[in-house]
Order: structure tokens, then C-alpha cells, then sequence
């Protein structure tokens, strides 16, 4: 089973779609920040972040951001979680957008792959027999890092740039 991770798209549609475009996948998780109201986006931007979630709705987790907090998902046939673990490739995952729970600050229960975003920076690394991964931001990256998204594909988790070029990669298991 194949995963697309995405985070902090903050209104920016087209970088969206060009991950979506990037990959073929099962699921598609999306980990908050759908949009942000300290960054410029187009209310026509938000419109089709919308369609799109709802049209991979059948395959679809989306956890919600800290900056989501105006959106009314119920309205929307949406429903976010805070935090979930689930499985996946023959892995338990531990999924949250970061703002509360990250790397040195894990929530009670969580597996040995802890995905979460909210930095804005993409990060790939074991520590203390856990994966952390960062799949960065889609829509507006900082710390000198590129618009990017994750995939995990079997045992592999790859961290690739919006332009599709590979950030970093690692097997996990």
C-alpha cells in the first residue's frame, strides 16, 4: 500500500495538485494547515483544496492543523482527527499535525514511525528505535528547504520536492 503525506498546504492549491499529480497512492494523508490566514491564497484556492479532499474522500485521513481552526469540517463532510495510529504497510503509524505532539514531546501512546508536520521542514531520521518523519510544507516550506511531500511505499519512506526530485529516502522495518 502505497501513502502520499502531505502537510501545511496553507491555500496553495497548485503545489497541492502537483503532489496529488506526482504520485499514484492508496491513501492520502493530509496533515493540517489546509489554509492560513497569515498567508496570502486565493478564496477560489480554498474552494478546490476542498473539492479535492472530498473527491479522495474514500481514501483519505486528514488530521487537523492549528491553523484550521475556522474551517467546519462537519459542514463539509470532513472529519479530522488530532492524533491517530493506524496500520500500514505491516507498520503501526502514529499520525498528528506537531503543533502539540513531536519529536521529544510524543503523545502517551505512539509507534516506532511518528509522522507529523507543522515545521514547515521536511525530516527523515531513526533516533531510539523510533522513525520520525516530516513530510515539510506544500505550500510554504522555511528553513531554506523546498515545497515537499512524503511517500511510504512498502519499507521505504521517501521525502521528495514538489518538483519530484528525492530529498531523502529510508527503510524502515
Amino acid at each position: 500500500m502505497k501513502l502520499l503525506i502531505v502537510s501545511d498546504i496553507h491555500g496553495d492549491y497548485l503545489s497541492f495538485k502537483k503532489a496529488l499529480e506526482n504520485e499514484t497512492f492508496d491513501t492520502l494523508i493530509v496533515l493540517g494547515d489546509l489554509f492560513s490566514y497569515g498567508y496570502e491564497h486565493k478564496k477560489d484556492d480554498e474552494e478546490k483544496i476542498i473539492d479535492t479532499l472530498q473527491k479522495y474522500k474514500d481514501k483519505l485521513i486528514l488530521i487537523k492543523g492549528n491553523c484550521d481552526y475556522l474551517i467546519n469540517f462537519e459542514a463539509l463532510s470532513l472529519h479530522p482527527f488530532e492524533v491517530i495510529t493506524l496500520p500500514f504497510n505491516n507498520h503501526l503509524i502514529t499520525f498528528t499535525h506537531g503543533n502539540k505532539y513531536k519529536k521529544g514531546f510524543l503523545p502517551t501512546y505512539h509507534t516506532d514511525i511518528f509522522v507529523s508536520g507543522h515545521t514547515h521542514v521536511p525530516l527523515l531520521i531513526k533516533e531510539n528505535n523510533i522513525t520520525y518523519v516530516n513530510p515539510g510544507s506544500a505550500g510554504h516550506p522555511r528553513g531554506g528547504s523546498s515545497k515537499s511531500y512524503a511517500v511510504f511505499d512498502n519499507d521505504v519512506i521517501t521525502l521528495k520536492t514538489i518538483d519530484n526530485m528525492i530529498i531523502k529516502e529510508m527503510k524502515v522495518g
